[in-house]
């Protein structure tokens, strides 16, 4: 394990240092690669970096959302559809129940996330998944992520507070050149990415220069 691990920082340390060598050069987007990586970006496509973040839609959202109902500590949260989005019924910062909208799906497998937009520019990401495992395996169902704990509106760990704020916490790993843009005197986010999901140029650094 302690090898594991010395590897996977000295990983980084490299990846780190080839991205800091190469900011200045422009991200061009993985349909760059394509005419010389066929094979690889054909391998990418279904990949998990590939389905890391995806914009929430009838063909990557996994969970249930006919109207299920999930019971956690008296707390109950419906799943359902509006036309083609997916929505939420659940408790808010203020502890009361709101219809939240679901913009994007984080993660594919074994389970999968729920960001909510919030003011300030902020992500949250829901603390209910969808286990997409197979029904045989455990999997197809909603649960929650401290199943042990009720988590009140006013604790750190809801879902609507900082440990669970998609900007600061999970951004950075699922993403192609993210930039958190955050203003300590507003305390707001505008946080961009090249891309939403894990392309290629997310280890490779942008490829501008190798154009």
């Amino acid at each position: 394990m302690k090898s594991l691990f010395i590897i996977f920082t000295l990983l980084f340390t490299i990846n780190s240092f080839a991205l800091e060598k190469s900011k200045n050069y422009e991200y061009v987007g993985y349909q760059a690669c394509i005419e010389c990586h066929k094979k690889e970006v054909q391998q990418w496509q279904t990949s998990h970096h590939k389905q890391a973040m995806q914009h929430a839609s009838l063909e990557t959202v996994l969970g249930n959302f006919n109207q299920e109902k999930f019971e956690n500590y008296v707390l109950v949260t419906t799943f359902f559809k509006k036309g083609e989005q997916f929505w939420v019924n659940t408790d808010g910062p203020d502890g009361k129940l709101h219809d939240y909208e679901i913009k994007y799906t984080f993660g594919v497998y074994p389970l999968q996330q729920y960001l909510i937009e919030f003011p300030g520019g902020r992500l949250q990401a829901l603390d209910i998944a969808w286990d997409a495992r197979s029904k045989d395996q455990g999997g197809q169902r909603w649960y929650h992520l401290h199943p042990d704990e009720k988590i009140e509106s006013d604790d750190i760990l809801h879902w609507t507070g900082p440990n669970m704020n998609w900007n600061y916490m999970c951004a950075y790993c699922h993403s192609t050149n993210l930039e958190k843009n955050y203003k300590s005197e507003t305390s707001t986010y505008k946080t961009s990415w090249s891309e939403i999901n894990v392309s290629c140029e997310a280890c490779h650094g942008p490829a501008q220069q190798h154009l």
